[in-house]
């Protein structure tokens, strides 16, 4: 879906910037018109139901930073929208002076209607030599654990957030209800726009966001981890402010085993011992 340029975030005009969404989103084959803040009688929600690949493509690799040695656990993620409507975000500012966007959550119900739920995350924009566009942030969190350990055991991610979009299709999408062949929402995130106020991103139903590993932010720093076995858990939606019609499917992990057979001067060994989608514990 294309980014637009909206500056209508005041409180006393919500009813304008909804009516502006859903024109846009009806446009993008998406939603459709009218908009309204509540389910009317008799009509359901099409929500989303964001389901967490497990994690893929494990690697270390050696890296310096600031001049200091560091080992990187890299790894692929995906999340797929496997629910009855899309997953749509609306980010906007009231202008250029803030840095940060708030990022609403537009609903698609079966009325044609649209509920919006307020303030499920932010958008910042980022440069990077990778990439220059607008990051949705708090969409997922990366952590390595200890088997049979709920707590983080080495440093969590630092991502700085993810340019949501259709990226693939979800193997099983055509079973779904309400997919579509086509995708609809793009992947660009205002590429090379960081003076936009407002844009729109998110996941259709039967299409994924992938990010491969070690792309800026897709690693766990793992340089002072012992040798042993280890748990990467990844969880889409950690906070639970966008909403979905479940979220049993938002965590899972992968087993793996860490070693440092050529000393801590050269990245260490992984070897994947089990994967365990939709779930955060992963033990042999």
């Amino acid at each position: 879906m294309n980014e637009v340029d909206d500056d209508t975030c005041a409180p006393r005009r919500l009813s304008t910037l909804l009516a502006r969404a859903a024109l846009v989103l009806a446009v993008a084959g998406s939603l459709a018109l009218p908009v309204q803040q509540a389910a009317g009688s008799g009509a359901t929600e099409m929500l989303p139901d964001l389901d967490q690949a497990a994690p893929g493509d494990l690697s270390a690799i050696r890296v310096s930073v600031g001049g200091n040695t560091r080992f990187r656990l890299g790894f692929s993620s995906a999340a797929e929208n496997v629910g009855r409507g899309p997953l749509t975000i609306h980010g906007f500012r009231r202008g250029t002076k803030t840095k940060k966007m708030q990022a609403d959550q537009l609903i698609r119900q079966t009325d044609g209607g649209v509920r919006l739920v307020r303030n499920v995350g932010g958008m910042v924009y980022v440069v990077h030599p990778d990439h220059r566009h607008w990051h949705s942030i708090g969409f997922a969190r990366y952590e390595i654990r200890k088997p049979g350990d709920n707590r983080p055991s080495v440093r969590s991610d630092r991502k700085t957030g993810f340019c949501l979009g259709d990226r693939y299709r979800a193997p099983d999408a055509k079973k779904l209800p309400n997919f579509r062949p086509f995708p609809e929402q793009g992947d660009t995130c205002g590429l090379g726009k960081p003076g936009l106020t407002g844009l729109f991103a998110g996941i259709s139903v039967g299409y994924g966001d992938r990010y491969e590993a070690n792309i800026e932010g897709q690693f766990v720093d793992v340089t002072p981890a012992p040798a042993g076995n280890y748990v990467l858990v990844q969880t889409v939606n950690p906070d639970r402010k966008i909403v979905e019609s479940n979220y049993d499917n938002n965590q899972s992990s992968t087993l793996f085993s860490l070693a440092w057979p050529k000393g801590r001067d050269q990245a260490p060994a992984v070897r994947v011992l089990k994967t365990c989608p939709s779930s955060e514990e992963c033990e042999l």
